[in-house]
């Protein structure tokens, strides 16, 4: 189920990235005699791979916060501590539960971020852009 709920994300950002190229880049790839392969593997996908990885790193995250609700289903977890917190209203367990997961979801969203640096191509980093 999580991963179902995590391509909406990853393919949104996926289309919308395909879709933004400018097509005067694509065609002065076409004009260099890159064939259509070509001018994928080496223009359209290095521009649009920022993009994409945003998309996972958004599914990744989600995923992470989503994993709560498999205690509902008896896959425990850290959600144990959290549904149980909150039907004794018992915080102390509520923040048990919750404190880790969102430890780990900055975690999981923080080295996202450190692979698209390294993978985004240096053509594309504007000077002082921050993320």
């Amino acid at each position: 189920a999580l991963v179902l709920y995590s391509l909406l994300p990853i393919v949104r950002n996926t289309y919308s990235s395909l879709k933004v190229i400018p097509t005067d880049t694509v065609e002065a790839a076409r004009a260099m005699g890159m064939s259509r392969i070509q001018v994928l593997g080496k223009v359209e996908i290095p521009i649009s791979l920022p993009v994409v990885l945003a998309g996972v790193r958004t599914a990744a995250v989600q995923a992470v916060g989503n994993t709560t609700m498999a205690a509902l289903i008896g896959a425990g977890g850290l959600g144990v501590f959290v549904f149980q917190g909150l039907g004794q209203a018992a915080m102390d367990l509520v923040l048990l539960g919750a404190l880790p997961i969102v430890a780990l979801a900055l975690i999981v969203d923080s080295l996202m971020q450190l692979l698209i640096a390294i993978l985004t191509p240096r053509g594309l980093v504007s000077e002082g852009a921050d993320d």
